[in-house]
């Protein structure tokens, strides 16, 4: 009797997480669709007026194509959250040995641009005792989401723009902190910040998953993600992993 309501209770258990699995895909992909109908939207009136306007004395393509370039990287910002998400959902968690210096430099690159464009000052500091063992590309998604978060609420009236990484390596644990100068989060919105499909600013140009796909896979590795910010000052998320040491 207790063998079958345990398998009962198993089969139930995993039919809501597919239903779950399901509406949220659903979901994911109709907030894509909405977030990339306006981008969209806005390249046909670019290149309808780039058309209209050839040829005219003071006709100046370079600023049509700057916008429609701008335009094309916030398309390409969704697509990034859409590959991660659908990644995140069917991907299981392996456990190898990491260089977290390596691991850093390559995520770094990414945001190179913005970092010297918005003139930020990234520090990296990493604190190593023990070899880390760990799945590269999990730990390598939840960098990024926080990086790219810190680079992009940035607050541009400001003098100096700080972005600080602080890695601390144990044989049982690594500790990452990312802190920013930035504008901060709103107390009324904090408790949101981890649902799927929230923004909340302006200047999010994703769909609106990278705090919740960094949430969702730092759970598949045994961490929580916890967030302190003051709105005006800045934010600092900070999470801890166990150390899978082989």
């Amino acid at each position: 009797m207790t063998m079958v309501q345990d398998s009962v209770t198993i089969t139930s258990v995993a039919e809501l997480e597919l239903v779950k699995a399901r509406n949220a895909i659903d979901q994911f992909i109709y907030s894509c669709s909405h977030t990339m109908r306006g981008p969209l939207k806005s390249m046909a009136g670019l290149i309808y007026l780039l058309k209209k306007s050839s040829g005219t004395p003071t006709f100046d393509p370079e600023s049509y194509l700057q916008s429609i370039e701008s335009t094309i990287a916030k398309l390409e910002t969704v697509l990034n959250d859409l590959e991660q998400f659908l990644t995140n959902s069917s991907q299981d968690i392996t456990t190898r040995s990491i260089n977290v210096k390596e691991l850093m430099s390559t995520v770094v690159k990414e945001f190179q641009g913005p970092i010297e464009e918005k003139k930020i000052l990234l520090r990296i500091s990493v604190r190593q005792v023990a070899p880390l063992y760990t799945d590269d590309n999990a730990l390598r998604i939840l960098v990024t989401h926080l990086i790219s978060n810190a680079v992009m609420y940035q607050d541009l009236n400001k003098s100096e723009r700080k972005v600080s990484v602080t890695i601390k390596i144990s044989a049982s644990s690594c500790r990452i902190a990312i802190r920013d100068n930035g504008i901060g989060i709103r107390d009324e919105i904090r408790s949101s910040i981890f649902y799927p499909f929230f923004k909340g600013s302006v200047k999010s140009s994703g769909a609106g998953v990278g705090l919740y796909v960094a949430n969702e896979v730092l759970h598949k590795m045994g961490g929580a993600l916890s967030v302190t910010s003051k709105h005006g000052s800045g934010t600092c998320f900070s999470f801890s992993i166990p150390n899978l040491s082989a």
